[in-house]
């Protein structure tokens, strides 16, 4: 029993350690040296464990993924139970993008499988196409907040760009003079503000947005933005939870080899 303990907390030193070194310089640019130094095991240890690079990128992918989807399954069963999916469906849509960016800020290896997304954009199964369908399904029970304002696609757009601007925030940061340090959830929290016409930051934990009317919305009432305020929109923290599988399916997909 403690060998099989030691030889987990070594796959999770590589894991780590490995996640890092992908985000950071992609696949194709990855070194099993590095990973090896920086998780102090042996190259020997390392292929015992993992006997390629795209065993090891996959592993990563898959626990990323893993991890992905066991944060958002409580969020999904919540939308689906007919009480609560009456409403709140647009904040459930906000509430998505920033658990998605809360775990790219604090889970290497979801800031990882993000990378290999990009960088094996053919394969099916990325961490981008993993979560689209739940988000497909949230935007579509929103729909009457905000119908006669915007579309669908509009909604599902932006939701999209705020996850990939908080992947960027994540991973590379925002240039200096631009917004230096902005954080993944800063990023997401400033650009659902604008749009929604909420003031920047949102706020969370109990705390309400100013009564602005949802950007474009006519101030006495009419016009296409209807009665949806953005203090309608106040979004729960939604916390990432320990390790566990949820109910969306991971790690079916392989990270191919560089020379794809």
């Amino acid at each position: 029993m403690a060998r099989q303990d030691r030889a987990e907390r070594t796959r999770r030193t590589l894991l780590r350690a490995a996640a890092d070194e992908i985000t950071e310089k992609g696949y194709a640019g990855a070194s099993m040296a590095r990973i090896s130094t920086a998780a102090d095991v042996t190259i020997g240890g390392l292929t015992f464990h993992f006997p390629s690079k795209a065993a090891l990128a996959e592993a990563v992918r898959e626990a990323g993924c893993t991890l992905t989807c066991g944060a958002l399954t409580s969020l999904m069963a919540e939308s689906r139970i007919p009480k609560a999916a009456a409403r709140g469906g647009l904040r459930r849509v906000v509430t998505f993008t920033r658990t998605l960016a809360r775990l790219l800020e604090e889970e290497p290896t979801v800031r990882a499988a993000a990378r290999l997304a990009w960088d094996f954009p053919e394969d099916g199964d990325t961490w981008y196409a993993m979560w689209l369908p739940s988000l497909s399904e949230l935007v579509e029970r929103a729909h009457p907040d905000f119908t006669g304002w915007t579309t669908a696609e509009a909604v599902t757009a932006t939701a999209v760009s705020v996850v990939t601007g908080a992947e960027f925030a994540a991973r590379t940061g925002v240039p200096r003079g631009v917004a230096a340090g902005l954080s993944p959830t800063a990023h997401v929290d400033r650009v659902w503000g604008l749009v929604l016409g909420a003031r920047p930051p949102l706020l969370v934990g109990g705390d309400e947005y100013p009564e602005n009317r949802l950007a474009g919305a006519d101030p006495a009432g009419g016009g296409h933005g209807g009665d949806h305020r953005a203090g309608d929109l106040k979004v729960p923290e939604h916390r990432v939870p320990e390790r566990r599988v949820g109910e969306c399916r991971a790690g079916e997909g392989r990270v191919r080899a560089a020379s794809r």
